[in-house]
Protein backbone atom coordinates (compact mmCIF):
# COMPACT_ATOMS: atom_id res chain seq x y z
CA UNK A 1 0.00 0.00 0.00
CA UNK A 2 1.23 3.47 -0.69
CA UNK A 3 0.20 6.94 0.32
CA UNK A 4 1.16 9.64 -2.18
CA UNK A 5 3.90 11.99 -0.92
CA UNK A 6 1.36 14.72 -0.22
CA UNK A 7 -0.93 12.26 1.57
CA UNK A 8 -3.89 12.92 -0.70
CA UNK A 9 -3.72 9.99 -3.13
CA UNK A 10 -5.53 7.42 -1.07
CA UNK A 11 -8.00 9.99 0.23
CA UNK A 12 -8.98 10.88 -3.33
CA UNK A 13 -9.44 7.23 -4.28
CA UNK A 14 -11.48 6.54 -1.18
CA UNK A 15 -13.64 9.62 -1.73
CA UNK A 16 -14.24 8.50 -5.31
CA UNK A 17 -15.42 5.04 -4.24
CA UNK A 18 -17.79 6.51 -1.67
CA UNK A 19 -19.15 8.99 -4.21
CA UNK A 20 -19.77 6.19 -6.72
CA UNK A 21 -21.61 4.18 -4.07
CA UNK A 22 -23.71 7.23 -3.30
CA UNK A 23 -24.49 7.80 -7.00
CA UNK A 24 -25.32 4.16 -7.80
CA UNK A 25 -26.89 2.77 -4.63
CA UNK A 26 -28.78 -0.11 -6.24
CA UNK A 27 -25.86 -1.41 -8.27
CA UNK A 28 -23.48 -1.13 -5.32
CA UNK A 29 -25.92 -2.98 -3.08
CA UNK A 30 -26.35 -5.76 -5.66
CA UNK A 31 -22.55 -6.16 -5.76
CA UNK A 32 -22.41 -6.32 -1.98
CA UNK A 33 -25.13 -8.98 -1.81
CA UNK A 34 -24.05 -11.06 -4.84
CA UNK A 35 -22.96 -14.59 -4.01
CA UNK A 36 -23.61 -14.15 -0.31
CA UNK A 37 -21.04 -11.39 -0.02
CA UNK A 38 -18.29 -13.16 -1.97
CA UNK A 39 -17.06 -9.87 -3.44
CA UNK A 40 -16.19 -8.47 -0.03
CA UNK A 41 -14.90 -11.82 1.29
CA UNK A 42 -12.46 -12.16 -1.61
CA UNK A 43 -11.23 -8.59 -1.13
CA UNK A 44 -10.68 -9.15 2.59
CA UNK A 45 -8.68 -12.34 2.02
CA UNK A 46 -6.61 -10.68 -0.74
CA UNK A 47 -5.80 -7.69 1.47
CA UNK A 48 -4.48 -9.82 4.30
CA UNK A 49 -2.65 -12.18 1.93
CA UNK A 50 -0.75 -9.27 0.39
CA UNK A 51 -0.20 -7.75 3.84
CA UNK A 52 1.47 -11.02 4.82
CA UNK A 53 3.39 -11.21 1.53
CA UNK A 54 4.89 -7.75 1.88
CA UNK A 55 5.75 -8.01 5.57
CA UNK A 56 9.46 -7.54 6.09
CA UNK A 57 10.30 -10.40 8.42
CA UNK A 58 13.83 -9.09 8.86
CA UNK A 59 12.58 -5.79 10.26
CA UNK A 60 9.96 -7.61 12.32
CA UNK A 61 12.68 -9.83 13.83
CA UNK A 62 14.51 -6.73 15.08
CA UNK A 63 11.52 -5.83 17.24
CA UNK A 64 12.42 -8.46 19.83
CA UNK A 65 15.84 -6.86 20.36
CA UNK A 66 14.18 -3.51 21.13
CA UNK A 67 11.78 -4.78 23.78
CA UNK A 68 11.59 -1.53 25.77
CA UNK A 69 10.86 0.61 22.73
CA UNK A 70 8.52 -1.98 21.28
CA UNK A 71 6.44 -2.23 24.46
CA UNK A 72 6.28 1.55 24.67
CA UNK A 73 5.01 1.93 21.09
CA UNK A 74 2.57 -1.00 21.18
CA UNK A 75 1.06 0.16 24.48
CA UNK A 76 0.84 3.69 23.09
CA UNK A 77 -1.02 2.47 19.98
CA UNK A 78 -3.75 1.14 22.27
CA UNK A 79 -3.59 3.34 25.36
CA UNK A 80 -3.28 6.84 23.88
CA UNK A 81 -6.42 6.65 21.66
CA UNK A 82 -8.35 4.92 24.46
CA UNK A 83 -7.33 7.71 26.84
CA UNK A 84 -8.69 10.30 24.40
CA UNK A 85 -12.02 8.45 24.09
CA UNK A 86 -12.54 8.04 27.82
CA UNK A 87 -11.50 11.62 28.58
CA UNK A 88 -14.00 12.89 25.99
CA UNK A 89 -16.63 10.58 27.49
CA UNK A 90 -15.90 11.90 30.99
CA UNK A 91 -16.22 15.49 29.74
CA UNK A 92 -19.53 14.71 28.04
CA UNK A 93 -18.20 15.22 24.50
CA UNK A 94 -19.22 11.72 23.36
CA UNK A 95 -22.87 10.72 23.23
CA UNK A 96 -23.70 7.17 24.46
CA UNK A 97 -24.44 5.71 21.00
CA UNK A 98 -20.89 6.51 19.83
CA UNK A 99 -18.98 5.28 22.88
CA UNK A 100 -18.62 1.63 21.84
CA UNK A 101 -17.72 2.39 18.17
CA UNK A 102 -15.16 4.94 19.36
CA UNK A 103 -13.66 2.40 21.78
CA UNK A 104 -13.38 -0.15 18.98
CA UNK A 105 -11.78 2.49 16.75
CA UNK A 106 -9.28 3.33 19.52
CA UNK A 107 -8.10 -0.26 19.81
CA UNK A 108 -7.60 -0.90 16.09
CA UNK A 109 -3.99 -1.50 14.99
CA UNK A 110 -1.92 1.17 13.32
CA UNK A 111 -1.88 1.47 9.55
CA UNK A 112 1.32 0.26 7.90
CA UNK A 113 1.14 2.48 4.81
CA UNK A 114 0.76 6.01 6.15
CA UNK A 115 2.76 5.18 9.31
CA UNK A 116 5.80 4.22 7.23
CA UNK A 117 5.45 6.86 4.51
CA UNK A 118 4.72 9.73 6.90
CA UNK A 119 7.67 8.65 9.08
CA UNK A 120 10.00 8.70 6.10
CA UNK A 121 8.79 12.06 4.80
CA UNK A 122 8.99 13.66 8.26
CA UNK A 123 12.57 12.53 8.88
CA UNK A 124 11.72 9.52 11.02
CA UNK A 125 12.90 5.91 10.86
CA UNK A 126 10.68 4.10 8.32
CA UNK A 127 12.20 0.68 9.13
CA UNK A 128 11.32 1.12 12.81
CA UNK A 129 7.80 2.24 11.85
CA UNK A 130 7.43 -0.80 9.57
CA UNK A 131 8.40 -3.23 12.32
CA UNK A 132 6.12 -1.64 14.88
CA UNK A 133 3.18 -1.31 12.48
CA UNK A 134 3.56 -4.91 11.33
CA UNK A 135 3.60 -6.20 14.92
CA UNK A 136 0.52 -4.09 15.70
CA UNK A 137 -1.33 -5.61 12.74
CA UNK A 138 -0.37 -9.12 13.82
CA UNK A 139 -1.71 -8.49 17.33
CA UNK A 140 -4.70 -6.46 16.10
CA UNK A 141 -7.15 -9.22 15.14
CA UNK A 142 -6.88 -10.91 18.56
CA UNK A 143 -7.15 -7.63 20.48
CA UNK A 144 -10.12 -6.38 18.46
CA UNK A 145 -11.85 -9.73 18.69
CA UNK A 146 -11.74 -9.93 22.48
CA UNK A 147 -12.69 -6.26 22.76
CA UNK A 148 -15.66 -6.94 20.46
CA UNK A 149 -16.78 -9.83 22.66
CA UNK A 150 -16.81 -7.49 25.67
CA UNK A 151 -18.66 -4.72 23.84
CA UNK A 152 -21.05 -7.06 22.08
CA UNK A 153 -21.85 -8.92 25.29
CA UNK A 154 -22.55 -5.74 27.20
CA UNK A 155 -25.03 -4.56 24.58
CA UNK A 156 -26.90 -7.81 23.96
CA UNK A 157 -26.86 -9.48 27.37
CA UNK A 158 -25.06 -12.61 26.18
CA UNK A 159 -24.91 -15.39 28.76
CA UNK A 160 -21.72 -17.29 29.50
CA UNK A 161 -22.86 -20.27 27.42
CA UNK A 162 -23.89 -18.48 24.27
CA UNK A 163 -20.94 -16.10 24.60
CA UNK A 164 -18.64 -19.13 24.40
CA UNK A 165 -20.49 -20.25 21.26
CA UNK A 166 -20.19 -16.73 19.82
CA UNK A 167 -16.46 -16.66 20.62
CA UNK A 168 -15.88 -20.02 18.95
CA UNK A 169 -17.70 -19.12 15.73
CA UNK A 170 -16.28 -15.62 15.40
CA UNK A 171 -12.73 -16.63 16.29
CA UNK A 172 -12.74 -19.22 13.50
CA UNK A 173 -14.05 -16.61 11.06
CA UNK A 174 -11.45 -14.06 12.15
CA UNK A 175 -8.68 -16.65 11.79
CA UNK A 176 -9.81 -17.72 8.31
CA UNK A 177 -10.18 -14.19 6.98
CA UNK A 178 -7.20 -12.46 8.64
CA UNK A 179 -4.57 -14.59 10.40
CA UNK A 180 -4.57 -17.47 7.89
CA UNK A 181 -4.13 -15.26 4.77
CA UNK A 182 -1.38 -13.34 6.63
CA UNK A 183 0.47 -16.55 7.42
CA UNK A 184 0.03 -17.94 3.90
CA UNK A 185 1.17 -14.66 2.36
CA UNK A 186 4.27 -14.60 4.55
CA UNK A 187 5.08 -18.23 3.67
CA UNK A 188 4.61 -17.63 -0.06
CA UNK A 189 6.86 -14.54 0.10
CA UNK A 190 9.60 -16.56 1.81
CA UNK A 191 9.48 -19.43 -0.68
CA UNK A 192 8.37 -17.72 -3.90
CA UNK A 193 9.52 -14.07 -3.79
CA UNK A 194 8.81 -13.53 -7.50
CA UNK A 195 6.50 -10.55 -7.01
CA UNK A 196 9.10 -8.66 -4.99
CA UNK A 197 11.71 -9.08 -7.73
CA UNK A 198 9.60 -7.78 -10.61
CA UNK A 199 8.49 -4.21 -11.19
CA UNK A 200 4.98 -5.39 -12.07
CA UNK A 201 4.98 -7.49 -8.91
CA UNK A 202 5.85 -4.48 -6.78
CA UNK A 203 3.02 -2.62 -8.48
CA UNK A 204 0.59 -5.41 -7.57
CA UNK A 205 1.76 -5.51 -3.95
CA UNK A 206 1.50 -1.74 -3.67
CA UNK A 207 -1.68 -0.97 -5.60
CA UNK A 208 -4.01 -3.96 -5.32
CA UNK A 209 -4.59 -3.57 -1.54
CA UNK A 210 -5.46 0.08 -2.11
CA UNK A 211 -7.99 -0.90 -4.77
CA UNK A 212 -9.40 -3.60 -2.47
CA UNK A 213 -9.85 -1.14 0.39
CA UNK A 214 -11.61 1.31 -1.92
CA UNK A 215 -13.78 -1.59 -3.15
CA UNK A 216 -14.65 -2.57 0.43
CA UNK A 217 -15.48 1.03 1.22
CA UNK A 218 -17.71 1.08 -1.88
CA UNK A 219 -19.53 -2.07 -0.72
CA UNK A 220 -19.67 -0.92 2.89
CA UNK A 221 -21.20 2.41 1.91
CA UNK A 222 -23.80 0.59 -0.17
CA UNK A 223 -24.80 -1.40 2.92
CA UNK A 224 -25.00 1.82 4.90
CA UNK A 225 -27.13 3.56 2.27
CA UNK A 226 -29.40 0.51 2.01
CA UNK A 227 -30.25 0.75 5.69
CA UNK A 228 -29.90 4.47 6.32
CA UNK A 229 -31.47 7.38 4.50
CA UNK A 230 -29.14 9.72 2.63
CA UNK A 231 -29.99 12.68 4.83
CA UNK A 232 -29.09 10.56 7.88
CA UNK A 233 -25.61 9.91 6.44
CA UNK A 234 -25.17 13.63 5.93
CA UNK A 235 -26.30 14.20 9.50
CA UNK A 236 -23.84 11.59 10.78
CA UNK A 237 -21.04 13.31 8.89
CA UNK A 238 -21.91 16.63 10.49
CA UNK A 239 -22.26 14.99 13.90
CA UNK A 240 -18.95 13.14 13.78
CA UNK A 241 -16.66 15.55 11.94
CA UNK A 242 -15.94 17.83 14.90
CA UNK A 243 -15.49 15.19 17.66
CA UNK A 244 -13.29 12.99 15.46
CA UNK A 245 -11.20 15.98 14.35
CA UNK A 246 -10.86 17.15 17.93
CA UNK A 247 -10.04 13.59 18.96
CA UNK A 248 -7.26 13.28 16.41
CA UNK A 249 -5.78 16.62 17.44
CA UNK A 250 -5.82 15.59 21.10
CA UNK A 251 -4.37 12.19 20.20
CA UNK A 252 -1.54 13.89 18.29
CA UNK A 253 -0.59 15.94 21.37
CA UNK A 254 -0.71 12.91 23.68
CA UNK A 255 1.19 10.75 21.17
CA UNK A 256 3.97 13.32 20.86
CA UNK A 257 4.55 13.38 24.61
CA UNK A 258 4.21 9.59 24.82
CA UNK A 259 6.90 9.10 22.18
CA UNK A 260 9.43 11.18 24.13
CA UNK A 261 12.02 9.18 26.06
CA UNK A 262 15.75 8.88 26.56
CA UNK A 263 15.82 5.40 25.02
CA UNK A 264 14.60 6.66 21.61
CA UNK A 265 16.34 9.06 19.26
CA UNK A 266 14.49 11.76 17.34
CA UNK A 267 13.93 9.59 14.27
CA UNK A 268 12.21 6.86 16.25
CA UNK A 269 10.18 9.39 18.21
CA UNK A 270 8.74 10.66 14.94
CA UNK A 271 8.01 7.10 13.80
CA UNK A 272 6.37 6.28 17.14
CA UNK A 273 4.21 9.39 16.84
CA UNK A 274 2.84 8.32 13.45
CA UNK A 275 2.34 4.71 14.54
CA UNK A 276 0.19 5.90 17.44
CA UNK A 277 -1.88 8.44 15.49
CA UNK A 278 -2.73 6.32 12.42
CA UNK A 279 -5.55 3.74 12.60
CA UNK A 280 -5.72 1.05 9.91
CA UNK A 281 -8.62 1.01 7.48
CA UNK A 282 -7.07 -2.00 5.76
CA UNK A 283 -7.37 -4.07 8.94
CA UNK A 284 -10.26 -2.26 10.61
CA UNK A 285 -12.86 -2.26 7.83
CA UNK A 286 -12.61 -5.99 7.06
CA UNK A 287 -12.72 -6.89 10.77
CA UNK A 288 -15.76 -4.69 11.37
CA UNK A 289 -17.51 -6.33 8.42
CA UNK A 290 -16.67 -9.77 9.83
CA UNK A 291 -17.62 -8.99 13.43
CA UNK A 292 -20.64 -6.73 13.03
CA UNK A 293 -22.05 -8.04 9.77
CA UNK A 294 -22.96 -5.67 6.96
CA UNK A 295 -26.63 -6.60 7.32
CA UNK A 296 -26.68 -5.46 10.95
CA UNK A 297 -28.85 -2.36 11.51
CA UNK A 298 -26.05 -0.84 13.62
CA UNK A 299 -23.39 -1.44 10.96
CA UNK A 300 -23.27 2.25 10.08
CA UNK A 301 -22.48 3.16 13.70
CA UNK A 302 -19.36 1.00 13.63
CA UNK A 303 -18.01 1.65 10.14
CA UNK A 304 -18.79 5.35 9.65
CA UNK A 305 -16.39 6.64 12.37
CA UNK A 306 -13.53 4.55 10.97
CA UNK A 307 -13.97 5.77 7.39
CA UNK A 308 -14.24 9.41 8.45
CA UNK A 309 -11.37 9.14 10.94
CA UNK A 310 -9.14 7.69 8.21
CA UNK A 311 -9.74 10.78 6.07
CA UNK A 312 -9.01 13.01 9.02
CA UNK A 313 -5.75 11.31 10.00
CA UNK A 314 -4.43 11.45 6.44
CA UNK A 315 -5.39 15.07 5.83
CA UNK A 316 -4.28 16.34 9.25
CA UNK A 317 -1.11 14.29 9.01
CA UNK A 318 0.09 16.38 6.06
CA UNK A 319 0.72 19.68 7.91
CA UNK A 320 2.06 17.76 10.93
CA UNK A 321 4.47 15.95 8.61
CA UNK A 322 5.83 19.26 7.30
CA UNK A 323 6.05 20.68 10.83
CA UNK A 324 8.06 17.71 12.11
CA UNK A 325 10.33 17.87 9.08
CA UNK A 326 11.12 21.51 9.86
CA UNK A 327 11.76 20.68 13.51
CA UNK A 328 14.06 17.83 12.51
CA UNK A 329 16.09 20.09 10.22
CA UNK A 330 16.40 22.94 12.71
Amino acid sequence: MRVFPNGLGFSILLATSLTLAWASKDFAYDCARWGGGICSDAAIILIFFLQGYKMNRGELAKVRYQSGQTIRVQVGILLCPALVVFCCWFLGLVVPQWLSPFILLAFLPTTIASGVVFSEKAGGDPAFALGQATLSNLLGPAIVFFLWVCLHGNHTGLSINNMVDHIGFTLIEIFCFTALPLLIGSWVAGNYPLLKRKSWGSWIIGKIPVVCIAWLAYLAMSEVLANVETHVCVQLFKELLFPLSLGWGTLAIIAWFWSQGKEMDQERRISSFFCITQKSLATGLPMIQILVGAENQDFVLWVFPLILFHFIQLLFGIPVLHLLRRIDRS
